[in-house]
């Protein structure tokens, strides 16, 4: 029982007071089925053995098993959030692609304008912020509106925002520009290997190989893989070179640069103090009527979800087929 309300307490502690009513909810109705069950067997058991109907025992025997599935429940769901042995990455990976592959055959039998993507791409959904357009890395099913405030949480709250204060502008006057020079882009990292940028982290709740032994390290386990960003103008498509580490309060990896690259600021789980930052090269640059179908198709929010929002942190709509459907609903 003492090991029961220990899981217990670690899991409440990552959750919301209305997650923990509902799981309490769960606990209660998984007892009340326990002991109606029990009540029956033993009623059978003691008509047989012809002894009196005990309700001490039926109400013992329901704890115990309630206790014993509960131990497992919470066991299980303590191991597959804290990704202990690696087990929520290895559980998710093969989820992913498959939602990856449905979605990719619904954008094939769709018939969608490139015109009317593009207008879902710029579609603004908030008065307060300005969209800039969107951001798809596909092989992590990444696919996020971009906004253009990554220092508030009510703009990291929408998705994705460009990041632009520099140790050369430290204001952030300049705004930066898809295709060219160095565009920073930030996102949450909701450490659940889907929501945000938090696919960007090589394995969910797990510092290695981002630090190790207090040094700061990087990782090459996404490099050739594309991220694609697309605005009223078109379609960018850059290539994933290095992830590095550094602390949360560096900038110069903003600084202005004449090559046309990627800068990706995305929180380090559990260690918070520093950012993971994904580097990216722009390799080709796709008007709308130029770009290939299969480009075009990332970007159509008809029928491809979105991972801006979790409930628990930024409740509110989706901008892809999980919410609104690019206004299509």
């Amino acid at each position: 029982m003492m090991i029961l309300f220990s899981i217990l307490a670690v899991t409440a502690s990552d959750l919301t007071l209305s997650q923990i009513i509902q799981k309490i909810g769960v606990y209660v109705a998984v007892f009340i089925v326990i002991f109606l069950l029990s009540t029956v067997c033993h009623l059978a058991i003691d008509r047989l053995r012809h002894k009196k109907f005990n309700y001490h025992h039926v109400i013992y025997d329901a704890l115990l098993v309630t206790c014993v599935i509960s131990l497992f429940v919470l066991g299980g769901s303590y191991i597959y959030q804290k990704n202990i042995v690696g087990i929520k990455t290895a559980i998710l990976k093969p989820i992913q692609q498959q939602e990856r592959k449905i979605a990719n055959q619904k954008v094939s039998q769709d018939n969608t304008s490139r015109a009317r993507i593009r207008q879902m791409v710029m579609r603004n959904v908030t008065q307060k912020f300005k969209k800039q357009g969107f951001v798809s890395v596909p092989s992590q099913n990444i696919l996020l509106p971009i906004y253009n405030d990554a220092y508030s949480d009510e703009g990291l709250n929408l998705g994705a925002n460009y990041a632009n204060k520099s140790e050369k502008d430290p204001d952030g006057q300049k705004q930066p520009v898809m295709g060219q020079g160095n565009y920073g882009l930030a996102a949450h990292n909701f450490n659940d290997g889907k929501t945000g940028f938090s696919a960007l982290q090589q394995s969910t709740n797990s510092d290695s190989p981002y630090l190790k032994d207090g040094k700061l390290q990087g990782s090459s386990w996404l490099n050739g893989k594309k991220i694609l960003m697309a605005n009223s103008h078109g379609i960018y498509q850059y290539m994933i070179t290095g992830q590095t580490t550094v602390t949360s309060t560096e900038v110069s990896v903003l600084n202005p640069t004449k090559k046309a690259q990627l800068t990706i600021i995305s929180c380090l789980f559990p260690s918070t103090e520093y950012r993971i930052i994904t580097h990216a090269e722009l390799k080709k640059t796709y008007s709308w009527q130029n770009a290939p179908d299969k480009l075009i198709g990332e970007f159509n929010l008809k029928v491809r979800n979105t991972n801006a929002r979790v409930s628990w942190w930024n409740p509110g709509v989706e901008e892809g087929a999980n919410g609104d459907a690019g206004g299509t609903k």
